[in-house]
């Protein structure tokens, strides 16, 4: 196109679950458009968006890819998500840069979560949204019950445009209640199509779709709905305007059918979007934040406005550095252009500017309003920054990813590369902050926290292939703690004679319990001068440092109040260290008087499984040390909350997804301590002994 303007821009997200047929949809679209010469296959890694490595070993989409094409003098941006749970992150952040939602749907399994989860967060970002029923020329197919499950998850606003005359291995003919034709699709794959008169079946049930969809196109505008009721009907124009405007404000949400595999249907597609699926002209206004102010600013998709835009995805290639994907929400861009990151405080001098389809990328003059492109080797930008003219400095709304699910410790497999590993790993938390890496002081250990374990194992590939840097991931350690459960008091003594000055300290202390939470307290009940004021906070000190390491595990100690009631000290021998050591002395003998216990951190866990996997999630939380709290339907699906040990939920996501063949999902937040049966306790006992001898 020689001339590029924003009302012939199209932005569509492929969104939905693993293997639901959203890759070889892009790949038809692709084709239809004349971008390929002919389809690829997830089979043999030639499909244009999974064109890495790890993509092309596993089969399946890890990152959101950005596809371009031309239909009908339209510009169509495609970005196709992943739909594994583990890369949900990836769905979070595309969602930011399109202008629809496109839920692409198996035929043979129906709606799945990873629809839900995606449809929430458009409506969330106040997103159109429709459904593609792909996997139409499969065996056993079910698309009336496919189209009942969308309307018993979404409600009855689903309303099909058209629908497949023939579903099944023979598929090839969609009927249409827009046009109120039939389209008869070629058996090559090659997407050509003719069109014939509906049969007197098809042409039943095509009008009565299309009453439907009168109704919901009246319903979208005041003015039109007075027409519809006075005129019983609308012309094919107010028809046409209200379809528009009814999927626009989401007041009905469109599905259309075929077979990306086989290119049926994808024509229909094309033709549905450009004529139908708002331009970033249509969106309202996306408001940002004035960057020092934090007032609202509301911006309407002009090129002749100041500059704004959002990077939703960072990518770093060899040769190339790093690529930061950009939607432009206001304004344009060309090469040599000052830019501000004002969530850095930071400026960019903008150099190359691409357009991208997968791996491909493609020069450009220009980036306009509504577009996305390609920046590259930009400074100090990451995932989830705004660029801005620094005239009219703004900031858009942080993307929010996901909580982890997963935790593993990671430990490199040659002794001396922690820091390259943090390193390496830090500098990846910049393309993707779904993940999280934590330096936990107290367990001694780096812990990555993420989505799955397919997003963790990708993101040690990323480590090896990039920085040459090899790590394992182990079970992480749980952080336990001891506490006491009665009162009882003990004697700290040091004394120590060297040939000079000695050492001596006696302290007498009194360990009671506190509730749970209420944390340590040290009381001076010291009267008389028994031990002078100046070494008190040595003796303080000194217990505090036994709480640190523990006494009958190892672990933290918790909700202990202690007391310094009495001790003796000597003229000269007495100082501050020797008052420590007896004050951490008196706290081992006196804990060990007060019934000493272990607690363990518990975890709240939500879990969302349809209702015929209940039953054996239910039984795995058992076998867990699980206490259901309580259970409610929502929909189609069974809500599961519990509180379950930390230790026992080491790589649940990935046992839920098995259980329930990838359905299933788990969300968990701390709740609090408690003990840890005797069982458990006498083994970390009998481990922190070993322990200790062996050092």
């Amino acid at each position: 196109m020689t001339h590029l303007t924003t009302e012939r821009i199209r932005n569509v997200g492929l969104f939905g679950h693993g293997h639901s047929g959203k890759t070889m949809l892009a790949e038809a679209m692709l084709f239809s458009m004349g971008v390929t010469t002919r389809m690829g296959k997830i089979e043999d890694g030639s499909t244009v968006s999974d064109f890495n490595k790890q993509e092309a070993e596993r089969q399946m989409s890890i990152t959101a890819s950005l596809l371009r094409g031309t239909f009908k003098d339209y510009i169509v941006n495609i970005v196709d998500a992943p739909g594994f749970s583990d890369f949900i992150g990836e769905v979070y952040s595309s969602l930011r840069a399109v202008d629809l939602a496109l839920l692409v749907v198996d035929a043979s399994t129906g709606h799945d979560i990873g629809h839900s989860r995606a449809f929430a967060m458009a409506a969330d970002l106040h997103l159109p949204r429709m459904f593609f029923v792909s996997k139409l020329d499969r065996e056993h197919v079910k698309w009336d019950e496919a189209l009942d499950g969308l309307r018993e998850e979404f409600g009855d606003r689903v309303l099909p445009l058209e629908f497949p005359v023939n579903p099944g291995l023979s598929f090839n003919t969609i009927a249409s209640a827009l046009t109120m034709k039939a389209y008869h699709y070629a058996d090559d794959g090659s997407g050509k199509w003719t069109e014939h008169p509906l049969s007197a079946e098809a042409k039943g049930k095509a009008e009565a779709l299309r009453a439907k969809l009168m109704e919901a196109a009246a319903e979208a505008d005041d003015a039109l709905l007075e027409k519809y009721f006075e005129n019983g009907e609308l012309s094919a124009e107010e028809f046409e305007r209200g379809l528009r405007l009814g999927i626009a404000k989401g007041t009905f949400f469109p599905v259309l059918c075929g077979a990306g595999a086989r290119n049926i249907g994808t024509h229909q597609l094309l033709d549905f979007l450009v004529g139908y699926a708002s331009s970033p002209l249509n969106r309202p206004p996306v408001v940002a934040k004035a960057a020092g102010s934090g007032q609202d600013v509301p911006l309407v998709a002009d090129s002749n406005k100041p500059f704004a835009g959002l990077v939703f995805k960072t990518t770093a290639e060899a040769h190339v550095g790093e690529q930061s994907f950009i939607r432009i929400f206001s304004g344009k861009v060309i090469a040599g252009t000052d830019l501000q990151n004002p969530n850095m405080s930071k400026s960019e001098k903008i150099g190359q500017i691409f357009h991208m389809c997968g791996k491909n990328r493609m020069p450009a003059d220009v980036l306009v309003c509504g577009d996305i492109g390609v920046l590259v080797k930009l400074r100090s930008t990451r995932t989830g920054d705004t660029l801005c003219d620094p005239r009219q400095p703004v900031q858009f709304p942080d993307i929010v990813f996901p909580a982890p699910v997963l935790e593993v410790a990671v430990v490199p497999k040659n002794k001396g590369d922690e820091d390259k590993v943090a390193s390496g790993i830090n500098a990846l938390r910049a393309e993707d902050p779904s993940f999280t890496l934590v330096q936990d002081a107290e367990l001694s250990q780096m812990v990555l926290k993420g989505q799955g374990d397919l997003h963790l194992n990708n993101i040690l590939a990323k480590l090896q292939e990039r920085f040459n840097v090899a790590a394992d991931l182990i079970e992480p350690k749980v952080p336990f703690r001891e506490t006491i459960r009665a009162s009882a008091d003990a004697e700290g003594k040091h004394k120590k004679q060297t040939g000079g000055r000695g050492q001596f300290g006696v302290v007498w202390v009194k360990l009671e319990p506190k509730g749970r939470g209420e944390g340590y307290e040290f009381v001076d009940a010291i009267v008389g001068g028994a031990i002078p004021g100046k070494f008190i906070p040595a003796v303080d000190k000194g217990v505090q440092d036994a709480t640190t390491r523990g006494v009958v595990a190892g672990y933290p100690v918790v909700d202990v109040k202690v007391t310094l009631y009495d001790g003796k000290f000597h003229e000269v021998d007495s100082s501050e260290m020797a008052f420590k050591i007896a004050g951490r002395l008196g706290f081992r003998n006196a804990f060990k008087k007060c019934k000493p216990t272990i607690l363990e951190p518990i975890y709240d866990l939500t879990v969302r499984v349809p209702e015929e996997y209940m039953g054996d999630v239910m039984g795995d939380l058992s076998s867990r040390r699980g206490k259901i709290q309580g259970m409610e339907a929502e929909s189609r699906y069974q809500v599961i909350r519990a509180k379950v040990p930390q230790k026992e939920l080491y790589r649940y996501a990935t046992a839920l997804r098995s259980m329930s063949q990838g359905r299933g999902m788990a969300q968990q937040a701390f709740s609090h301590y408690e003990e840890v049966p005797p069982e458990i306790q006498q083994k970390l006992m009998a481990e922190f002994v070993e322990e200790k001898e062996e050092e």
